[in-house]
């Protein structure tokens, strides 16, 4: 077995989960429905932070002009996974295709996976779950890190190297511009995961190495190895 000195840090909504159709129609409805919105901009990359927290934090302070309290966020949050299981009863959630057998594996290959996800951790566990993708232990850092990206992918990093020496490599993988964003922030090589125009808008947000799943084991770790950091990454 490889030394394991290399991280690999992965989103999950999109990345290693097939779920963004369904998953934002729930998030949408849970925050209309918890904060009593009559109008909610669903372009969430209008948002500062595109995370669970960061995009409810602001939806709800354009609407009331405050922050919501505690209790509103817990209301929201129990709708949102209310809705992520009655929407899974329905229509099963699904991991990006190779997603576990590689989350598997890494271990063999010198690569130690973490999991920085901008969902609401409760929402996440959820999902990962009902997904059937082995994370039980994989460091896990979510929306209740932010809000930002960064401060996420930050938490995921200090919960892996705990106990380690310091990782020779570490990587972002994610599936959307802000996913790049975060990655240029840290100065850390990114790869995408994503498919036509998802994958061609990555390119030109700087991603060098994308991938359209996991299921090809060399090329996806041909393309963690020679990734780099995102070269223009646009506001």
């Amino acid at each position: 077995m490889s030394g394991q000195t290399r991280l690999v840090i992965f989103d999950v909504d999109g990345t290693l989960l097939d779920n963004m159709e369904s998953e934002e129609l729930c998030y949408a409805t849970a925050l209309r429905d918890g904060f009593g919105l009559t109008a909610l901009d669903t372009d969430w990359q209008t948002y500062e932070h595109v995370t669970d927290g960061g995009v409810a934090l602001e939806a709800h302070r354009r609407a009331f002009g405050v922050a919501p309290s505690a209790e509103r966020v817990a209301h929201v949050v129990d709708r949102f996974v209310s809705l992520l299981a009655d929407a899974h009863s329905r229509a099963p959630l699904e991991q990006i295709a190779g997603a576990a057998g590689l989350l598997t594996v890494l271990p063999e290959h010198g690569w130690i996976p973490a999991l920085a996800t901008g969902a609401w951790r409760r929402a996440a566990q959820f999902k990962l779950a009902a997904a059937g993708l082995p994370v039980e232990n994989i460091p896990l850092a979510t929306s209740e890190d932010g809000p930002a990206r960064v401060a996420i992918a930050q938490a995921a990093w200090g919960r892996a190297v705990k106990g380690r020496a310091a990782f020779e490599r570490v990587i972002l993988v994610g599936d959307r511009p802000w996913d790049a964003a975060a990655a240029q922030a840290l100065r850390l090589p990114f790869v995408g995961r994503a498919s036509s125009e998802r994958a061609e808008a990555l390119r030109s947000r700087g991603a060098t190495s994308v991938v359209p799943d996991f299921m090809d084991l060399g090329t996806v770790l041909t393309a963690f190895e020679t990734a780099v950091v995102p070269f223009s990454v646009h506001s």
